[in-house]
Parts: structure tokens; C-alpha cells; sequence
């Protein structure tokens, strides 16, 4: 099993693995930006990036009725992102 297999099967979606990978990269982005950048619907996105906010991996960002998602800084998530950064270099 290779590094991306066992993210999937910790966060149970490649969805979200990309998502991830994703934000990672860009730094931050709304729900219709994220779905349309990784060509998938717009109710996958949202409902993947509101489970990812709930176990804590994404922060989400109010600005005005918008929503702005990107990785939480706990330093959990800095540890997933640092390991997942290695992977890709």
C-alpha cells in the first residue's frame, strides 16, 4: 500500500485526499472554486470539505455569506501536511 492509499483509507475518500493536496498548494478557497478546479460536483464538494472541517483538518472562513476553506494550523495538520509535501517532492 502506497502513501496516498493509506491517507485514503485514514480519511476515507480520494476526494478529500485531493482536496487536501489541493488546498495545500492554493492556500485556501471557497466550495464552487475547489469543485470546479478538481471537476466534481458541487454538493461533493461541500459536503467532503464540511466533513473535513468537522474532525479538524480545514478551518472554515465567514466572509459575509462566503465560505473560505483551508488547513487548519493545529499542529496535527502540519505533520499530515509536512508528510504529504515530502511524499510529492
Amino acid at each position: 500500500m502506497d502513501w496516498e492509499d493509506l491517507l485514503v483509507e485514514a480519511l476515507g475518500s480520494r476526494i478529500r485526499v485531493r482536496m487536501i493536496g489541493y488546498l495545500i498548494q492554493r492556500g485556501g478557497a471557497n466550495a464552487s472554486r475547489i469543485a470546479r478546479d478538481l471537476d466534481i460536483p458541487y454538493a461533493s464538494a461541500k459536503r467532503n470539505l464540511r466533513v473535513l472541517a468537522e474532525i479538524g483538518i480545514l478551518e472554515e472562513i465567514a466572509i459575509g455569506r462566503a465560505k473560505i476553506y483551508r488547513l487548519s494550523n493545529s499542529e496535527s495538520v502540519r505533520r499530515l501536511v509536512k508528510c504529504i509535501t515530502a511524499r510529492i517532492h
